[in-house]
């Protein structure tokens, strides 16, 4: 997101949130203010994902699934929401809780 949308959201982190830049898909770059985030203890994370050529990603891929099928990599799983209950989700969040809080989105 960008434009008014990221103003409105970074009026709306909550405290300790995170904001997680990805792109300029609106045109404008997302006006962070440093002392808001001290202010309300948040952080900003920019994230490129632009891996160069589409045979460098595909390798990339490539290796992430060769890691996962190995077990050699994992991620903490904190609790599973179903997507109707990502309100409950997010008032849950009030501090940081151990492992990653995952969204369900279609059922199998």
């Amino acid at each position: 997101m960008g434009g008014d949308t990221a103003l409105a959201a970074l009026k709306a982190i909550a405290r300790n949130g995170r904001v997680v830049l990805i792109g300029l898909a609106s045109g404008r770059p997302v006006p962070l203010d440093s002392m808001d985030m001290l202010l309300r203890n948040y952080s900003a994370v920019g994230v490129l994902a632009t891996p160069g050529s589409p045979a460098v990603e595909a390798a990339v891929w490539d290796r992430l699934a060769d890691l996962a099928g190995k077990s050699a990599i994992s991620t903490p799983v904190g609790q599973v929401y179903d997507f109707w209950d990502v309100p409950e989700m997010i008032g849950r969040q009030t501090v940081p809780a151990a492992g990653k809080s995952v969204v369900r989105i279609a059922s199998e």
